[in-house]
């Protein structure tokens, strides 16, 4: 599925291509999946070109196409109010995804195929199940049906455990792994909202593809100026990310379940691999605690060597060599390098430790609960 601007005579259109499945469902769905086939045919019916969007009978579709990227960027998620049925709320979609992908920001596309994905998933659990398994199978061409009462299996939905596995495997909580679940006959029983989740992961994954091929486009004037506006709000959150403050007190409660579990280790004195010990240094430097600290912190290591700790501790923060002071790997590489516990509810929401420890820290505070360590 691609969303992408075409020109051709110099005549910009706005076209959706995509190899789904569609199904029969109303302006209702339009609004509420833009994913789905026949919420694609009704925008490609109406021929729009991006020259008609200055035309002031496209103000309100212009206004929520910009209302949905200034969604994702302030709150990680896009609204829905129940009464968006009309043609501004169909339209908005394919707009917002030309002014994304015309802004052409790695961080702008994750993060709006995320909050969207996030709109899915709210949207379906509200569903019943027969809808939900008619949205995977028609929508997604899943292998998903429902199991009533009386087949020798609890009542839900039977999945494919092909199409199971296709987005269970980026879930790191070990409910979702394949030991852990219902199998009869190749197929993975599920709860409806279970099924809607591994949905709205695919319909991530499928936006954030979509944005990446998408060409950037020459915008009509008006349009390039409500670019301009969201460039900038862009430029804020990134800098509020970055400039946000961490705790002047250190609160060990609020460290991400990663860092946890590689102290406790360091503190039993067990062996730590090479990029445990550089996610943890790097961490505690960026918290507040100085080398001296963590050069102590070290010494129950049974092959600590305190010049060489301290030369690589300097290292990270900066005092040695290029004068960089490292950043902990990113949530990703820390799975990667098989150092994640496992996620809690909060890891979910979050892809940087530092992130993690800097929310948790501001929840201990705003709740007067904080642990010093």
């Amino acid at each position: 599925m691609v969303w992408y601007i075409s020109s051709s005579s110099d005549n910009l259109r706005i076209y959706l291509l995509e190899n789904m499945v569609g199904m029969l469902v109303s302006r209702l769905e339009y609004a509420k999946y833009p994913f789905i086939k026949a919420a694609s045919e009704y925008v490609k019916a109406l021929d729009l070109q991006l020259e008609e969007l200055d035309n002031p009978e496209y103000v309100e579709v212009m206004n929520r196409a910009e209302q949905r990227i200034e969604e994702t960027l302030i709150t990680g998620t896009v609204t829905w109010k129940g009464d968006q049925v009309g043609e501004a709320e169909i339209l908005s979609f394919p707009i917002a995804v030309a002014i994304v992908a015309s802004i052409d920001d790695d961080f702008l596309r994750r993060r709006f195929a995320l909050a969207e994905a996030k709109r899915a998933y709210a949207l379906l659990r509200e569903e019943n199940d027969a809808k939900v398994a008619e949205i995977a199978a028609s929508c997604l061409k899943w292998r998903a049906k429902i199991i009533p009462f009386g087949l020798g299996r609890p009542s839900g939905i039977a999945l494919n455990f092909v199409d199971y596995l296709r987005n269970a495997v980026r879930f790191h909580d070990d409910r979702w792994k394949l030991v852990n679940r219902t199998l009869s006959g190749g197929e993975v029983l599920l709860r409806k909202e279970e099924l809607a989740r591994l949905i709205a992961e695919e319909v991530r994954v499928r936006f954030e593809t979509m944005l990446q091929q998408s060409p950037r486009a020459q915008l009509p004037p008006l349009l390039a100026k409500r670019v301009e506006r969201i460039r900038q709000v862009l430029i804020q959150r990134k800098e509020k990310l970055k400039t946000e403050e961490l705790p002047k007190t250190i609160i060990a409660a609020a460290f991400p379940p990663c860092v946890m579990k590689l102290n406790d280790a360091l503190l039993a004195g067990q062996h730590i691999p090479h990029m445990g010990r550089f996610t943890l240094t790097s961490f505690f430097l960026r918290i507040g605690r100085s080398p001296d600290e963590l050069v102590k912190l070290y010494t129950s290591v049974s092959d600590f060597s305190e010049s060489l700790t301290r030369y690589q501790i300097e290292h990270i923060a900066g005092r040695k060599g290029s004068g960089t002071q490292y950043t902990p790997p990113n949530c990703r590489s820390i799975q990667t390098h098989n150092l994640c516990p496992g996620p809690d509810d909060l890891c979910k929401m979050i892809r940087h430790p530092l992130s993690y420890y800097r929310r948790k820290a501001n929840m201990f505070q705003s709740g007067g609960n904080q642990e010093s360590g």
